[in-house]
């Protein structure tokens, strides 16, 4: 069974009921969806659930992190850099999402995968909202972005970055991918 994206179920109204799943991709399911099986294609490691203890966030020298309440922030020089949202069981202190601050405003959202990686980045602007999405492989390169506002998928391959305008093009080059 493979998860495709709610917000585009109407491009699918031709599929099997039994093969595919709709709802939304955050990193946290084990069942594949097209940025799932894209990652692991251009992966360099196979790698086993673990989950990313809010600790070993990576960030900037100097920078301290520390759980508040039921999640977690991100603090420099007095300045609230990041909110921290942890993963049921919250106790186990585990990050799902980080959100980057800019003067309190969310200018990007990192969500961490079932693997304890940076699975995806969301890229906001204050006036527009939501503009860009990107997943990175777990050697941190960005294989695919999302553009929002004019609905382009952007494949980076070793030697190209493959456009489609539709995500029903963007899953059918994925599929490709699968019978290779």
């Amino acid at each position: 069974m493979r998860l495709l994206e709610e917000c585009y179920k109407d491009e699918f109204d031709d599929l099997p009921d039994n093969e595919y799943i709709f709802g939304h991709e955050d990193g946290q399911k084990t069942i594949l969806s097209p940025y799932r099986i894209l990652i692991n294609h251009y992966n360099k490691y196979q790698h086993e659930y673990s989950d990313l203890f809010y600790n070993n966030l990576d960030i900037p020298e100097f920078w301290y992190v520390y759980p508040e309440w039921d999640n977690g922030k991100i603090m420099y020089h007095g300045d609230k850099k990041a909110n921290i949202y942890f993963k049921e069981p919250i106790v186990k202190r585990n990050v799902h999402k980080v959100e980057w601050l800019d003067n309190g405003f969310n200018y990007k959202t990192d969500y961490y995968d079932l693997y304890g990686l940076k699975f995806f980045t969301e890229y906001y602007d204050q006036d527009l909202g939501l503009m860009m999405t990107s997943f990175y492989t777990d050697d941190n390169k960005e294989v695919l972005s999302i553009h929002h506002k004019n609905e382009a998928f952007l494949v980076n391959t070793k030697n190209k970055t493959n456009v489609f305008y539709s995500y029903k093009e963007f899953v059918q080059y994925v599929e490709s991918i699968i019978r290779r």
